[in-house]
């Protein structure tokens, strides 16, 4: 029989899974398609960190912008303004490489061209040594050409694994909001971080979860080969959407300026923390395929543990197709996201149906979203 360590418990995240369906849901560094710009622009912008831990700023133009100016900060308002010139460049080279300016804390960059075109970026994954999937949704551009603004919106998985270290760097990116959509029973597992200055909020207070374990789901013959996983994890994000009360919770939230900043998570920040970064973004008006990218981005960020457990699982089970269910459940794929759409769309008539009708989100409130969290 099967029995998986509390780490393997943890990627796996199948008491969540269980508990969520039996209440009834109670390319790296993916960047979204150019906006059509006038000639004289940047187009795109990303950071990447190298392994000796330098960072590698990238980015784009639709012309030669001649020579620019890189400015950083550790805050992402007012970079130019309130924070350090880091070095002199020419944007022809569409890249620079630096040591990190400022190593325990989180830094953003401004490229500035001399037409005066700007760009914002950052690392896209919080660099913590406790946390894998702990990331920006900042950068993404809208339909009508804004973009989402770094260090203000934030996805993650379970906390409890944070370092020393990593406590404080979280407590200096200036974060206010917790959110919490895990059940009692994981809080009781790996309960959160208490830090000054930060709320932690529960959406799902009051729900045990279920006492369900993977052996009983392989033996039940919901696990019994990689179909059969995704049919699983698709009505699960079927049902977060016809159940949608954390999320209800989660825009109110949003919509308080004293939230500014808010992470939001689960235990393996893929799955209800997925769907509620996928939310986010469509009320901010960012396009489908972006949405679709940054969610996708889970199989990145998670691949090195995920490919250990799935190492230590094929050692004690030897059926190759319960295997790749498991790890079809361990990852995101797009059937996951997208049957949540399409319940969206079936129940409400459109994405924007559903933010109105099944959110309560007032036409008032999202223009509001737009004004806080876009640029």
């Amino acid at each position: 029989m099967f029995k998986a360590s509390k780490a393997t418990k943890a990627l796996l995240s199948t008491t969540i899974l269980v508990s969520a369906l039996a209440s009834g849901a109670s390319a790296y560094a993916a960047a979204a398609p150019a906006q059509a710009k006038k000639a004289g622009e940047f187009v795109s912008a990303s950071v990447d960190r190298s392994s000796k831990g330098n960072l590698i700023i990238h980015w784009k133009a639709n012309a030669d912008l001649g020579a620019a100016k890189i400015y950083w900060s550790t805050s992402p308002d007012n970079i130019e303004k309130n924070g350090k010139l880091l070095a002199q460049t020419y944007t022809g080279l569409n890249g620079y490489m630096a040591k990190d300016p400022k190593p325990g804390y989180r830094v953003y960059f401004k490229v500035k061209a001399g037409n005066g075109a700007t760009v914002t970026t950052a690392e896209r994954k919080v660099n913590l040594q406790g946390a894998f999937n702990f990331r920006d949704l900042g950068g993404y551009k809208t339909t009508d050409g804004k973009t989402v603004k770094w260090g203000k919106l934030y996805r993650a998985e379970e906390l409890g694994h944070l370092t020393t270290a990593d406590l404080e760097y979280v407590q200096r990116m200036g974060i206010k909001t917790n959110v919490d959509y895990r059940t009692d029973a994981e809080v009781k597992a790996m309960p959160d971080p208490v830090l000054a200055g930060i709320t932690n909020i529960r959406t799902d207070e009051g729900n045990a979860g279920a006492t369900a374990d993977l052996m009983s789901m392989i033996q039940s013959g919901m696990m019994k080969d990689e179909a059969s996983a995704v049919q699983m994890m698709a009505g699960f994000n079927k049902q977060m959407v016809d159940a949608p009360k954390f999320y209800v919770q989660l825009m109110e939230l949003l919509n308080d300026p004293a939230n500014i900043a808010l992470v939001q998570h689960c235990t393996a920040g893929k799955d209800r923390t997925g769907l509620g970064s996928a939310i986010i973004l469509l009320a901010l008006g960012v396009d489908g395929q972006t949405v679709m990218n940054d969610y996708l981005l889970s199989n990145v960020y998670r691949e090195e543990a995920n490919k250990k457990t799935i190492e230590g699982v094929k050692q004690q089970i030897k059926d190759e197709n319960v295997v790749a269910a498991i790890t079809a459940l361990m990852g995101v794929q797009k059937e996951f996201l997208q049957a949540a759409i399409d319940e969206m769309k079936a129940e409400y008539g459109s994405i924007d149906g559903f933010l109105e009708k099944g959110l309560g989100i007032t036409k008032q409130e999202r223009a509001k979203l737009k004004a806080m969290y876009l640029e």
